[in-house]
């Protein structure tokens, strides 16, 4: 069995530095220590914060180092005392475990021989200037390494390129550079890890290129421990110590193990190793801690797909002979990004939990031996569950607020979330958007997620038309990257609304037209302005149903029975009238045929959709075979659409097509079109009574259409246009001058060049 045994440091854990420039003979300033904060009961708030999008580089008794995420860190160092910090300009390599940074780029660090170190015991030190560390002081050759705590770890480069460990520390006020005795060929400090308790793990290899790893007591700097070689095994990055124990990875063909060394012993056992091998590895007394880091910029989402769960910060203790309990282990933390050795074999580690939030944790040897302590020592303020926290959504858009686009946006609690976003058209189930919104602001820090919307709609076949009138519910799902906790779920509302329009048969805000096959199926399709005034163009056709054949007479006659958007009639050819309720929805405009009445054969004319007595409804317009006009006015009711017919007057025999044309002339009132049998276009102006003005001329040479289709503002200009037809489509667009109504006209190929009998 293997006990463990106490470990006193003879290392100076707070030393006063002083370094010589070897003429100049600088006198440095002292490091002061601060006690260690006690560790105890977990607790769940601290007065103390933690930056964040920061994660934690070094920790000593005093105080802690963070670095913020992305292209130009900052490092600032909080002391935990009251909490308050100071950004210190460069970059740092914290060791852990003291109040010693060494200051400037890591990278240079590693290549030059002059540090300078930085004392963040109190702000009075941390204010002091840097000491400045000369290694070609010792001698050539000498390269700095690693901060362990107040030892400096460094390599001294022979001519053959391998390296020799020293240590710099102090003794009685004097810099004092030892060879670590014990230890043979290139080695260097472990560069995953590996310090912790007055000891380092070193990787070496020797002359056979076998690799091995050594344990080194900083104090003595001598080998402590040295393990087997590697052969048939491989020896892995990673290695913890602690005061007990040090452990490290190795592999072979068969299975990952556990190299576990009793530190003050020469016993060594070999165990299966648990957890994951590329995951960071830890000790805290005699509990393996490990746990996948967070890398927020690597994770992926999409839509319907499991996003795999980051992997927890986890304990497991070693047992007796070294072997290592996995059904023991229990979790410490939800999620983490770093981690590193703090003073009296704690770990200091960046990460959260559902319950109590994001910041720096202090993981601490239970004085039992049982589970680690865990303490919130600095929080960010911020939820490790992700959460939706506003929306700035509006409630209602105008048909021209959603044609001019709009921008909505949601706030998440933290942002290293994927987000997917869906905007369904409610009545109709059809999806308008689906996909990942765009996420702005620092991944870590609480994030906006922002969608412009063009206005339109995307479904499949109708290539963006404008979106339709009616709520929009909108979903906002976002997935925690590391997997820890729910996904955040956020629904809305909201709607656009337009007055209707018509042959707005889908509620979108522009102009339908049906028609009919010779085969008797009917097809919609949807138009959208080009430009103001401009000549409409299509968005698509899509086929309503068969069996339209048995009908005469086809009409669309504006929203007459109150619903959402405009209805239709259709006689069929024993006189019997049917309303077509109109529904708004693209695929299925139209609710199951209901009668209206008998007798309707007595018409050879029937047109409707002007407003013609002027009460805001659309009006029915019939003349009969003798010439006689009559009109229904609406009555906006489904079950009984016209009141009884008015006599508006005789002599409209003479007419072979009437439209009524909405408001063509500039009135409040609907007007209406009238061809005469030699060709000539005649408009009729509504007074708001029932009745018209004397009819105006607009011009010869109309007879060469089969029909003329009022379609209301199909270009977008708000005025009334018209569509005549003859197997082709050409364009009249409106000017809402009486005297001169319809501008030059234009070709308009608005139904693919299908072939059709009616066009309404």
């Amino acid at each position: 069995m293997i006990h463990a045994r106490a470990y006193t440091s003879r290392r100076i854990a707070a030393a006063a530095v002083t370094v010589a420039l070897a003429a100049a003979g600088v006198t440095a300033p002292a490091f002061t220590a601060a006690a260690a904060p006690a560790t105890g009961q977990d607790q769940q708030d601290t007065a103390v914060s933690f930056p964040r999008n920061a994660d934690v580089v070094g920790a000593g008794p005093s105080g802690f180092l963070s670095k913020t995420r992305g292209e130009t860190p900052e490092y600032r160092w909080t002391w935990y005392a009251d909490g308050t910090s100071v950004v210190v300009p460069g970059a740092f390599v914290g060791g852990g475990a003291a109040d010693l940074i060494a200051v400037g780029d890591e990278t240079e660090l590693r290549s030059q021989r002059v540090l300078r170190l930085r004392d963040m015991s109190t702000p009075a030190s941390a204010a002091a200037d840097p000491v400045v560390v000369d290694l070609d002081a010792f001698g050539p050759r000498h390269r700095f390494a690693a901060v362990f705590g107040s030892t400096l770890a460094v390599s001294v480069v022979s001519a053959t390129g391998t390296h020799r460990p020293h240590l710099l520390t102090v003794e009685d006020g004097k810099p004092v550079l030892r060879a670590v005795t014990g230890i043979s060929g290139d080695c260097e400090p472990s560069l995953q890890g590996g310090f912790g308790a007055g000891a380092a793990v070193y990787d070496c290899v020797d002359a056979e290129q076998r690799y091995r790893k050594v344990v080194v007591d900083l104090v003595a700097a001598a080998a402590e421990y040295t393990a087997p070689a590697d052969e048939p095994r491989r020896v892995e990055m990673w290695g913890a110590v602690s005061d007990a124990y040090a452990v490290w990875r190795e592999s072979d063909a068969t299975a990952d193990w556990f190299g576990v060394h009793k530190r003050g012993t020469t016993e060594r056992a070999l165990v299966r190793a648990t957890g994951v091998p590329y995951d960071p590895l830890h000790l805290v007394g005699g509990w393996i801690v490990q746990g996948q880091p967070v890398h927020i910029e690597t994770s992926s989402f999409t839509d319907g797909a499991s996003n795999p769960r980051k992997r927890p910060l986890t304990a497991w203790p070693i047992g007796t002979g070294g072997t290592v309990d996995d059904a023991a282990r229990v979790e410490l933390l939800t999620a983490h990004s770093s981690a590193v050795p703090g003073p009296g074999g704690t770990l200091l580690v960046r990460g959260g939990t559902a319950d109590r939030g994001e910041g720096l944790y202090r993981i601490s040897p239970s004085p039992e031996g049982g589970r680690p302590l865990v303490e919130l020592v600095a929080s960010t303020g911020q939820s490790t569950v992700v959460a939706v926290t506003g929306a700035s959504v509006p409630k209602e858009l105008t048909g021209e607020q959603a044609a001019r686009g709009v921008d909505l946006a949601w706030d998440l609690s933290r942002g290293d979330s994927r987000v997917w976003l869906t905007v369904t058209h409610v009545s109709s189930g059809t999806t308008v958007y689906s996909g990942w919104p765009v996420a702005n602001g620092a991944a870590g820090a609480p994030r906006r997620i922002t969608w412009h919307w063009d206005g339109k709609d995307l479904e499949a076949g109708d290539w963006g038309a404008p979106a339709r009138n009616g709520a929009y519910e909108w979903k906002l799902t976002a997935r925690p990257d590391d997997g820890i906790g729910p996904e955040a779920v956020a629904t809305g509302r909201f709607s656009v609304t337009r007055p209707a329009a018509a042959h707005d048969y889908d509620d979108d805000g522009t102009a339908d037209l049906l028609t009919r096959d010779p085969e008797g199926v009917l097809w919609r399709y949807g138009t959208r302005p080009t430009a103001p005034g401009g000549s409409p163009t299509d968005t698509g056709g899509s086929r309503v149903g068969g069996g339209w054949k048995a009908y005469d007479r086809l009409a669309s006659v504006g929203n007459v029975a109150g619903g959402p958007a405009p209805d239709t009639l259709a006689r069929d050819r024993s006189g019997m009238l049917w309303l077509y309720h109109g529904t708004g929805f693209r695929h299925s405009p139209f609710t199951a045929r209901r009668p209206i009445g008998g007798g309707w054969q007595v018409y050879d004319r029937i047109t409707g959709g002007s407003d013609v007595t002027g009460d805001g409804r659309p009006d029915l317009l019939a003349s009969d075979r003798t010439g006689v006009l009559w009109l229904y006015p609406g009555t906006g009711n489904s079950s009984a659409p016209f009141s009884a017919r008015k006599k508006v007057g005789a002599g409209w025999g003479v007419y072979n097509e009437l439209t009524a044309a909405g408001n063509l002339g500039g009135a409040k009132a609907g007007d209406l079109l009238a061809r005469d049998r030699s060709g000539v276009l005649w408009l009729y102006l509504g007074k708001g009574d029932g009745t018209f003005t004397a009819r105006k001329r607009v011009g010869a040479g109309w007879g060469a259409f089969t029909g003329l289709t009022a379609v209301g503002d199909a270009n977008g200009d708000g005025r009334a246009d018209l569509l005549a037809w003859n197997g082709d489509e050409t364009f009249y667009a409106g000017t809402g001058d009486w005297s001169a109504p319809f501008k030059r006209r234009t070709p308009a190929a608005l139904t693919q060049d299908s072939a059709y009998d009616t066009l309404f």
